[in-house]
């Protein structure tokens, strides 16, 4: 058997939220074994598709699989050439894809790849760059929002805080938890060449979003003001929370189409599209939240509308890469046109297999909006404060988790490409990579804190919040970075279960408990407020760093690239 790279690098569908939270580092497929796709078609479904292969799909895909095989060669200085058959004149070696696979398996008998510490360190800074970059666009989203209504008053940061957490629980974990299911049936799909079966799961399952989505809009219209007067202690702030819900409903079928239509496109191999998207969108976005609150003078509701706006935007950019890219993959080969019947159709298998991406989606998403939730029961202004904070500490939280998606891939690869020794080295300057990050972003948030306070509000008091929890939010940067880069070493090495289940316990049985006790109730008669909620979730992050850390550094990587080959085998 060959022992090559994988081309893993975009092993998951990022989530675009407008939370002031963040993303979770683990996805359902992480910890529940994937269902055969069959499950969710009929028979009649896959006697209608067309079992062949596009043979430029197979050129694409081959091509995009070696590109870190040859990265490698060189680096060894070892020759790249055909050693079965005649070179091909019309390409040069380090090009032609034969010649990188033979030369791989070569060199890996004479044992002749290897890696250094200084290599992997630059390898990984060159591939974590772009993944930051555009998962600081993704979170600009949320974030350009709290920026344009945070100098409106306390009361609309505090409002807008309370929307997008109150969206984000009650549709936008629904939507990323059904739509992740196509992260498992699509590919399935597509690799058994069942080509139109993709488009026709593709419907279905956005039928089924678009359905649910629909009850909940017409509840927020209705009850969104009456439960959120009732829930939250503030009643203004309520009522411009559910201001948010009702306008943000025109902007949902948009999102929903973005978040399918993007796993549409990764399940073919196109990861490239959403990127492009958000590369126009992102600012787009931020310019008409200005426009909207500012320069047109609408005040807190332009906010929302501009997101609204955005988020159609984003479907409509996608849609048109998918008709007219050049890409050889050809996306539209698994479109067969518009199948309503079908697609309103068969829903039970999709539904019951879902629900344990749900709960985990969920679970990621409640985290962290727990803390908003509870800091809304301190008071506006720490509520307000709760708003910059989260926002700043999600910002920051971007750099860490583009490099836990860089090194993912690159441990991946070396274990299945049998090479543990190298693997280690790349699972060490990960490490390296993420002191670095920890100690930038715990002095950008230290030294910095009340500048960046008042770029969200010129509320005083918010800003002495803000200035009082700053320095221990900076301080469990170190721990955060931690969370985020091990659980990436973890991935790799096929270890995801063990931070799956340690990320769940650490929030929901010490984190979440300990930071209600300190900020309501400890200590007796001086409560540490939003500084003991975030206390609480920095002994959470220093216990889950700290766990992953060890278990990444001190598995048996000789097991792990053993393991890598059966499941190769396997599938």
């Amino acid at each position: 058997m060959s022992r090559q790279f994988t081309h893993s690098s975009q092993r998951r569908a990022s989530l675009v939220s407008t939370s002031v939270g963040r993303h979770g580092l683990f996805v359902p497929q992480d910890l529940i074994k994937p269902e055969d796709f069959t499950a969710v078609v009929s028979d009649q479904d896959l006697e209608e598709d067309e079992p062949l292969i596009d043979s430029q799909v197979q050129q694409y895909s081959a091509t995009s699989d070696i590109a870190e095989e040859a990265e490698l060669l060189q680096a060894n200085h070892f020759p790249i050439r055909r050693y079965s058959s005649v070179p091909s004149v019309s390409v040069p070696p380090a090009q032609d894809p034969e010649a990188i696979n033979e030369s791989w398996d070569k060199a890996l008998r004479d044992g002749k790849i290897t890696t250094t510490p200084l290599f992997e360190l630059k390898k990984m800074f060159m591939s974590s760059v772009p993944l930051v970059i555009t998962f600081l666009l993704q979170n600009s989203l949320g974030v350009a929002s709290i920026f344009a209504v945070g100098h409106i008053s306390p009361e609309a940061l505090a409002g807008i805080t309370l929307g997008t957490m109150s969206c984000n629980i009650s549709a936008i974990a629904v939507i990323a938890g059904l739509a992740s299911s196509l992260d498992t049936f699509l590919p399935q799909a597509y690799g058994a060449r069942k080509y139109k079966v993709v488009g026709l799961i593709f419907q279905r399952c956005t039928a089924l979003i678009f359905t649910l989505m629909f009850v909940v809009c017409v509840a927020w219209w209705i009850w969104a003001e009456e439960i959120l007067i009732k829930a939250l202690p503030n009643a203004e702030s309520a009522r411009l929370a559910a201001t948010y819900l009702k306008v943000i409903t025109f902007g949902l079928p948009g999102y929903i189409l973005f978040e399918t239509g993007k796993r549409f496109l990764q399940a073919q191999g196109v990861f490239e599209a959403s990127t492009y998207v958000l590369f126009v969108c992102a600012p787009f976005n931020a310019l008409l939240n200005y426009i909207f609150v500012w320069v047109f003078k609408m005040g807190y509701i332009g906010a929302p509308i501009a997101v609204s706006i955005n988020y159609t935007l984003m479907a409509v950019g996608l849609f048109g890469y998918t008709i007219w890219t050049k890409n050889v993959a050809n996306p539209m080969k698994c479109w067969n046109g518009l199948a309503l019947r079908k697609a309103f159709s068969n829903w039970g298998e999709l539904v019951k297999l879902s629900i344990p991406n749900l709960i985990m989606i969920m679970s990621e998403f409640l985290s962290f909006e727990i803390l908003t939730l509870l800091s809304s029961y301190l008071g506006t202004v720490p509520l307000a404060a709760q708003s910059v904070i989260a926002t700043m500490a999600s910002l920051t939280y971007q750099v860490p988790y583009g490099v836990s998606i860089a090194a993912s891939t690159r441990v991946a690869n070396f274990l299945g490409a049998q090479l543990p020794r190298e693997a280690k080295i790349a699972a060490k300057m990960v490490f390296v990579f993420t002191a670095a990050i920890a100690l930038i972003n715990s002095s950008f948030l230290l030294l910095d804190s009340r500048q960046i306070a008042g770029w969200f509000s010129n509320d005083a008091d918010v800003i002495e919040v803000v200035t009082q929890v700053m320095p221990l939010v900076a301080f469990i940067q170190i721990f955060d970075a931690m969370n985020a880069t091990s659980a990436g070493c973890l991935r790799g090495q096929g270890l995801q279960r063990i931070g799956g289940y340690v990320n769940l316990c650490s929030y929901y049985l010490i984190g979440l408990p300990l930071g209600f006790v300190l900020s309501f109730y400890f200590p007796k008669g001086h409560p540490m407020g939003l500084f003991g909620l975030w206390t609480g979730c920095g002994v959470a992050l220093a216990i889950i760093g700290v766990i992953q850390t060890y278990c990444a550094l001190a598995a048996d990587y000789n097991k792990l690239a053993a393991d890598a080959l059966k499941r190769s085998e396997t599938d």
